[in-house]
């Protein structure tokens, strides 16, 4: 019960990564709030949290908008008592490039919106909060896409390196006060994302011809992933309580690699 007692926020937690993240948490001790754009979603998994014997709040958010992240902030404080531990999980992948050519302005704005801004939006409102409490760790779910310049991906990549530097950024910026903030970059898993992606490479690359979407991701597993094995959300969740346990109260500004060895630095 390496979290008891305390409360965290996973955005986009309805899902995938999110969903193991939070469970990982609720299982250590953490009560858990849920917001996502998915609400249906959220709940979903708040009654899975309740199972567990943890008090959980799920809320319609979109963390692109600075209003809803207030009120998802105010809404957790009032319903929870507290916030300790803020995930930016919420996010979504880009339109595929190869050439970066085939994105669009669009492409470009939406992948930041969702996957950078709202880091910085979310950051910056629990920010003062944890200040003035002397304490906080925030955990920010980045990707392997970002340092791997993945070219399948232009968008989301560069997005994602960006939440890395950002991460880094607050790191220097919060540390005086004890508060700690980190990136989780998560490798290859059978998330939706994944699979829309593999049927797009199905369509577009010769080797991939006839696959489906599963033979795709299998291949991408043994042809990148050092230990060639899928990894599962409960990994990154497995991350996501170090992180936010008193056990990694030294550790700020990192950008830790949960992926099986596709990148090593």
């Amino acid at each position: 019960m390496r979290l008891a007692g305390k409360v965290a926020v996973v955005t986009g937690g309805g899902s995938g990564i999110g969903r193991g993240i939070l469970l990982a948490m609720a299982r250590e001790g953490a009560d858990i709030a849920i917001p996502d754009i998915q609400v249906l979603n959220a709940e979903k998994v708040a009654s899975e949290v309740r199972a567990l014997g943890r008090k959980v709040v799920a809320m319609k958010a979109d963390v692109t908008s600075s209003a809803d992240v207030k009120a998802m902030i105010d809404r957790t404080r009032e319903t929870l008592g507290k916030i300790d531990i803020l995930v930016n999980n919420a996010g979504a992948g880009s339109t595929p490039g190869m050439p970066f050519t085939n994105n669009t302005e669009e492409d470009w704005d939406r992948a930041f919106a969702v996957n950078t801004k709202s880091v910085f939006l979310t950051c910056k409102a629990i920010a003062p909060y944890f200040i003035e409490k002397k304490a906080g760790r925030i955990i920010n779910i980045a990707s392997i896409a970002g340092p791997l310049a993945a070219v399948t991906m232009p968008p989301y990549s560069v997005a994602k390196q960006g939440v890395i530097t950002f991460t880094r950024v607050v790191a220097k910026e919060l540390a005086p006060h004890r508060i700690t903030v980190n990136a989780i970059c998560p490798g290859v898993l059978w998330t939706d994302f994944w699979q829309k992606l593999a049927a797009h490479i199905a369509e577009t690359n010769p080797a991939f011809k006839g696959m489906t979407a599963r033979q795709v991701f299998e291949k991408r597993v043994a042809d990148i992933v050092p230990m060639k094995c899928e990894q599962e959300p409960e990994d990154i969740g497995a991350a996501a309580v170090f992180l936010a346990s008193d056990e990694a109260r030294y550790i700020t500004g990192q950008a830790l690699m949960v992926d099986g060895g596709c990148v090593m630095w």
